[in-house]
Order: C-alpha cells, then structure tokens, then sequence
C-alpha cells in the first residue's frame, strides 16, 4: 500500500476511534461543563502516545512525523466536518442526538487533532 495512502487509512482509524468514545462517553460527560473540560484535557494528552504509537507502527522517527501528521488529520478533520453537519441537519446521529451535543463532541476531536500537530511539530523541533 502506498506510505499516503497508509497514513489516510491511520487517520481514519483515529476518527473512528475517537467517535465510538465520544458515542460512548457523551451521555455521561457532554451535560457536565466539568466532565467536558475533563474530555478536552483528555483528548490533548491522549496526542502524545497515539503519535508516538503512529510512528512505532510506520517505522518512522520523531523527525519524520510532521507531514504524515497532516495527511493523517486532513481525511479525519473533513470526515468530523461532515459528521457535525449531518447531525446538526438531523441527517444522521454520529456524535450525538442533538445538535448541541455534537458540536461539543466535534469540537472535542478537532481539540485532539490540533493537540496531534503541535505534539508532532513540537517532537519534530528536538534536535537530539
């Protein structure tokens, strides 16, 4: 499979993870401002170890990760653009059952992407 299109298929599969938890969680913590806050801080520190996990897996050093990094969140960000605008049509119920709900869960996968860029730009600047 071409290195591209492995790294599309990673970001995929981080999506689809980060939605079956946040289906999962949503009930529990989305009505909570303070479990919320929690689900954020989350979703930055899980960055580190998922881009780290990446990299074991492709065979890749820290200084190779910063453009995989940005191939693997395009795929993933449009699919979280369209998932929000499904639901907030009332089209589908990916994230959540109302609007609301999935505004807060996408705004929670976008925190995580965005966390994922600065770790892989941050890991990538380390001159060892």
């Amino acid at each position: 499979m071409d290195r591209k299109l492995t790294f599309i298929v990673y970001g995929i599969i981080v999506w689809l993870i980060g939605v079956a938890l946040i289906r999962f969680l949503h009930p529990i913590a989305y009505p909570n401002l303070a479990l919320h806050l929690l689900m954020l801080a989350v979703a930055v520190l899980a960055a580190p170890p998922t881009l780290i996990a990446i990299a074991r897996l492709t065979g890749r050093t820290r200084h190779d990760m910063l453009v995989p990094m940005a191939i693997m969140a395009m795929p993933s960000m449009m699919m979280d653009g369209l998932a929000i605008t499904f639901d907030a049509m009332g089209v589908s119920h990916i994230y959540a059952e109302t609007p609301l709900y999935s505004a807060y869960s996408g705004g929670v996968l976008l925190v995580a992407f965005w966390a994922l860029f600065l770790f892989s730009l941050l890991w990538h600047r380390k001159a060892v």
